[in-house]
């Protein structure tokens, strides 16, 4: 099974992380675009390319933030701050990176931990 079709965490979270990519990068050219038009006139089709592209790939971001965060528990607070991360050029790069290291990662090693021990026969609910 590849890693976009899995099931689970890891199946949600390389998804989000996918998007989280390719929203953040269409980003960045969509303002470079908005300020050269802004300032000079010039850009028009670039700008509704990018903007129209970017549009429908958020709102695919959205739903894979939703997912993620629906199967990881994750708090208001780290949703509004995923979901906000892809209207701001570069943001979403460094929330993938802070949601993964600091929420995602820990609660994927204590899930592993409580397999293994179930494993060897206790109860995660007997410790």
């Amino acid at each position: 099974m590849t890693r976009l079709t899995e099931r689970g965490v890891d199946g949600a979270l390389f998804r989000y992380q996918v998007m989280a990519n390719i929203v953040g990068t269409l980003i960045i050219p969509l303002f470079v675009f908005t300020g050269i038009k802004i300032a000079t006139g010039d850009c028009k089709l670039e700008v509704e390319i990018f903007g129209v592209t970017h549009g429908y790939l958020y709102i695919v971001y959205l739903i894979t933030v939703g997912v993620l965060s629906f199967k990881t528990r994750l708090n208001i607070v780290w949703i509004l701050i995923m979901c906000g991360a892809g209207l701001l050029p570069g943001m979403t790069f460094l929330v993938e990176w802070w949601v993964v290291t600091r929420k995602i990662h820990p609660l994927l090693r204590a899930q592993a931990e409580d397999t293994t021990l179930a494993a060897d026969g206790v109860s995660p609910a007997a410790q």
